[in-house]
């Protein structure tokens, strides 16, 4: 299906359940993209892509937010956006919003990696049961199935363990994979990811300040039968750090040719941080 017509069926399917103060139509396909509109905000897509250390090929790619004032132009961190619901109600429809934005404009990336979406904890602990389904039901009109779809959940903000657990349980269910974010931030609970069984685990920054910290940690999560995942601006350090800890995935702000090969990052072509390259896939390969 066109991506217009994705687009008219999905704002024609959202008639009668957006918030009262959004837009009946939240979608609009434009030059190629799709953008949304919240809360007067203009809201995108980036994609930073994910590479395996080990072969150099692209395991997927990370979506990440951008959203812009519709006065003015003026940007907007991400987080920031999704301290303006009212309720849960609102902010299950902004979360969920988000991420079929984003599945609709990786569709113009015509790839077969797999999409990292990050699922915001009070998401998971507002939707009382069966998470997964009026996304997948979201999806499957885009040609995208839940085996695509990887969800990043952020676990240190969810106290409610059980909720949590048959959360990930109903997802696995639906056939979406299981990344966690930014494990080691608060502390190395390893026995609770033992119970989630994630796919992807997402190191925390903090601990690439420690070698033996670090190998230790990969080595413990990879028992565990999960890929690791570490990101970072610096590419050449990033890629050396991986390969000494034997980390399975890189996710770094910066083309992809420097993602692989781990260029000198004093050439002054490198984009700012949080600022990369947004290129189709198949220039991605090529770069």
């Amino acid at each position: 299906m066109p991506l217009t017509d994705l687009v008219r069926y999905l704002n024609a399917r959202s008639q009668g359940h957006t918030p009262a103060l959004q837009p009946p139509a939240p979608f609009l396909a434009q030059q190629g993209k799709v953008l949304a509109h919240f809360a007067n905000l203009q809201l995108g897509s980036l994609f930073l892509p994910i590479v395996e250390t080990a072969t150099g090929q692209v395991h997927g790619h990370a979506a990440r937010l951008q959203a812009f004032s519709l006065n003015g132009r003026a940007a907007l961190e991400p987080h920031a956006v999704f301290v303006l619901p009212s309720d849960d109600a609102e902010f299950i429809y902004l979360d969920r919003l988000v991420r079929t934005l984003h599945a609709l404009n990786y569709l113009t990336h015509q790839v077969r990696g797999n999409l990292l979406l990050t699922v915001h904890p009070r998401h998971v602990l507002s939707v009382p049961a069966d998470h997964g389904l009026a996304f997948e039901e979201l999806l499957r009109p885009c040609g995208l199935i839940p085996e695509q779809i990887t969800l990043e959940l952020d676990i240190d903000g969810i106290e409610a363990k059980a909720h949590l657990e048959q959360a990930v349980a109903n997802y696995k269910q639906r056939g979406y994979r299981i990344a966690i974010h930014r494990f080691g931030r608060v502390n190395l609970d390893y026995e609770q990811l033992a119970r989630l069984e994630p796919c992807i685990v997402r190191l925390d920054p903090s601990l690439l300040e420690s070698p033996q910290q670090l190998e230790a940690a990969t080595r413990r999560i990879q028992a565990l039968g999960a890929l690791t995942l570490i990101e970072g601006v610096d590419t050449k350090a990033l890629r050396q750090g991986a390969q000494a800890s034997s980390i399975d995935l890189l996710q770094a702000h910066a083309p992809l040719r420097r993602l692989i090969r781990g260029e000198n990052e004093a050439d002054p072509a490198t984009p700012a941080p949080w600022q990369p390259t947004c290129l189709p896939f198949q220039q991605l390969d090529a770069a």
